[in-house]
């Protein structure tokens, strides 16, 4: 994992000038570990920005937001089943479940076969299956499709630069220093929807055995970590603003290595998802202040063979959800919610490869003690003269709808404000925790 930095903060590392007047921290040490920081851990916006790594503890009247992206296009029409519909067996043929298939939430929808756990939770109360969900015009490009999606704008503005949970960070205070209120996982960077004009989200690695200050077995090693951490307190390096800045980073490089290290699995599951999501679990039981965790599921681009790859996608999903809420402190357990969302849907009708094309309207699966259980929205219809856009299925429910009702009965925030227009709420949600 690397540190985000300033084009020049290379140039400005090989020209600092440090008199070898320490003989426990040389310009050599000095620069030495500041590489080594500086593939450490990554988080921030920029270098010469940061003042924290850490966020205030939150209380237990705090909501936490568990994001979980399906990459690529997840079939919602075989996530949330309509297995009595005759038109969607006359459309899939040969990719359709029937009632006796699915798990079956009534005489007309069930949940795919692999989603077992999820099943059970549903029969609990505690998930919501919010059904047609999409935005008008739709548009077919991964690309595209995801950055509406992430941006979450609906104002006067055609587009911003900024992503509405990032604008959901900037509210929150210190925002332009805090660099924990919202971490991702298992990506090279930080999406779109963590960033705002002040605030923004963190890259935390899915490992940190080898990271800066993890291990002081090596003499050596023990002692360049203590000089880093001397050198930081002592306030001025005598470098200016980039020495003190670099000092004051690589301290907290290590201070937050050891604080978040407790939170990684020793025996890290094998599927990588429910790897991701265990380490979700472990980092809020640590209570670290972070509101926000964007995880990612991908492979849902099934235009062939879809049957078994979706199969082993909604078993990970399955086995992930299910092992955030295990995982959990049940001190945290009421303050935790997980949602779902990926850039569209599939099309209705199969192709030719056993597998489906770019589509519509989908599905949002919220779960958590504080969800208000059921089926929300509407389920497409798939008669043929309901469809629209080449075969696809029409929307009945905008998807700031769902952020609106996220960001208004779970985390307390003005949806307006951040989603640049009043969306009506799909009521998923019981309570604020």
């Amino acid at each position: 994992m690397t540190l985000t930095r300033e084009p020049e903060t290379a140039e400005v590392l090989a020209a600092l000038s440090v008199p070898e007047t320490n003989p426990g921290f040389s310009r050599r040490r000095f620069i030495q570990a500041s590489a080594i920081a500086g593939g450490g851990v990554a988080f921030a916006p920029m270098l010469s920005h940061l003042e924290a790594f850490a966020a205030p503890p939150l209380k237990s009247t705090d909501a936490i937001l568990v994001l979980i992206t399906l990459g690529g296009g997840n079939d919602s029409l075989n996530m949330v089943v309509p297995h009595n519909d005759s038109n969607y067996h006359a459309l899939r043929p040969n990719l359709g479940f029937d009632a006796g298939q699915t798990l079956n939430i009534n005489s007309a929808v069930g949940l795919h076969p692999s989603l077992v756990k999820l099943k059970q939770r549903y029969d609990a109360g505690d998930v919501a299956l919010i059904q047609g969900v999409g935005y008008n015009p739709p548009d077919f490009s991964h690309f595209t499709s995801m950055a509406y999606w992430m941006q979450g704008w609906g104002g006067t503005s055609q587009s911003v630069p900024t992503g509405w949970i990032g604008r959901y960070l900037d509210d929150l205070p210190n925002a332009a220093i805090e660099s924990l209120y919202a971490v991702t996982l298992n990506t090279n960077g930080v999406p779109l929807h963590l960033v705002g004009s002040q605030g923004r989200g963190s890259a935390l690695p899915m490992s940190v055995g080898g990271r800066f200050g993890i291990n002081r077995s090596n003499q050596d090693d023990a002692r360049l970590y203590d000089d880093v951490a001397a050198i930081a307190r002592a306030g001025r390096t005598g470098l200016g603003q980039w020495g003190d800045t670099i000092a004051r980073t690589n301290a907290n490089v290590l201070r937050l290595t050891g604080r978040i290290a407790p939170a990684y699995p020793a025996n890290p599951n094998n599927n990588w998802f429910v790897r991701q999501m265990e380490l979700v679990a472990g980092l809020v039981n640590r209570n670290l202040g972070i509101r926000v965790f964007n995880v990612s599921l991908d492979g849902f681009d099934t235009h062939t063979g879809q049957l078994a790859g979706h199969a082993g996608l909604m078993d990970s999903l399955d086995k992930g959800i299910d092992a955030l809420f295990t995982k959990l402190n049940p001190s945290w357990a009421d303050n935790v919610m997980s949602l779902t969302f990926s850039e569209f849907g599939r099309r209705p009708e199969e192709n030719d490869g056993a597998g489906t094309d770019h589509g519509t309207s989908g599905a949002a699966i919220a779960v958590g003690p504080r969800v208000k259980g059921g089926l929300y929205g509407q389920m497409p219809s798939l008669a043929n003269a309901q469809l629209v856009d080449y075969g696809n299925l029409r929307s009945h429910v905008d998807y700031r709808s769902v952020y609106a009702t996220v960001l208004d009965k779970w985390m307390n925030a003005d949806d307006h404000e951040i989603l640049g227009k009043t969306y009506s709420q799909v009521g998923f949600v019981n309570s604020h925790p």
